[in-house]
């Protein structure tokens, strides 16, 4: 069997993928439908899966079924695996059987007995970025062979564009809806301190400290404190009462 996929197939699928993913608002629907065409461009998967990495631990995560959220689930709460591997080694890994192979003595364990027994993981490079890492798993040992990864291979490299542009989008919206409330907490603790210098004559600096008392005592969030009392909810009392 040629190991390369005939070009047309092989664009036929990027074509999707860029169809489908660039439409999608979240790297969430994006992780989705890439871990299905991981699995149809896989004959020999019994499921696939993309996880979006960070720090070492996941920021979205797109399975085909129960096997793989299960295998994927080990991985991270055993702290190894293929998929981590290829994510910090940036480079691909194969398993051909979970029941012999040492290399991640617990997560190979665990996963033969859940059924998975070979797998295929690799990078999603971009640029000096690891992004995550694209698997596929089989219930059968040395499912796959060299036109599996071969295909895999070239669908990460489309996937890693894709992802990282979902990824960028998303984390500038991230940091924006984070600027506006950081900036909304900001005007309601300057309100707050307004409020109490005005009803209680305290001096701006009382003030913050007479909030920042009253969360400490009370038990209620900083923001949360602040904003009943810009909304008429905070108690009225002396110097250090709110």
């Amino acid at each position: 069997m040629d190991p390369y996929p005939p070009s047309n197939e092989l664009g036929a699928t990027l074509g999707r993928i860029r169809g489908l993913v660039l439409t999608q608002e979240t790297a969430q629907h994006a992780v989705d439908l890439l871990a299905q065409v991981a699995q149809e461009t896989t004959p020999n998967a019994s499921g696939a899966g993309v996880s979006l990495i960070h720090e070492a631990q996941r920021t979205s995560v797109g399975a085909t079924d129960a096997l793989v959220r299960t295998a994927d689930d080990l991985q991270y709460g055993l702290g190894e695996g293929p998929c981590l591997t290829a994510w910090s080694t940036r480079s691909p890994v194969t398993i051909e059987d979970t029941s012999i192979d040492q290399r991640f003595p617990r997560w190979s364990a665990a996963a033969a007995e859940a059924g998975v027994r070979s797998c295929f993981s690799v990078p999603l490079l971009r640029g000096r970025d690891s992004l995550g890492a694209m698997k596929v798993y089989s219930t059968v040992p040395a499912a796959f062979d060299d036109a599996d990864r071969a295909r895999l291979t070239s669908l990460s490299v489309a996937a890693s564009a894709l992802l990282g542009h979902v990824q960028t989008s998303e984390t500038s919206t991230r940091i924006s809806s984070e600027l506006r409330g950081s900036l909304r907490s900001r005007d309601l603790v300057g309100i707050a301190k307004g409020i109490l210098m005005q009803r209680e004559g305290l001096t701006e600096a009382e003030a913050l400290a007479a909030l920042t008392a009253r969360a400490r005592s009370t038990g209620i969030p900083f923001g949360q404190l602040t904003a009943d009392i810009v909304n008429g909810h905070g108690s009225p009392g002396g110097r250090g009462a709110l």
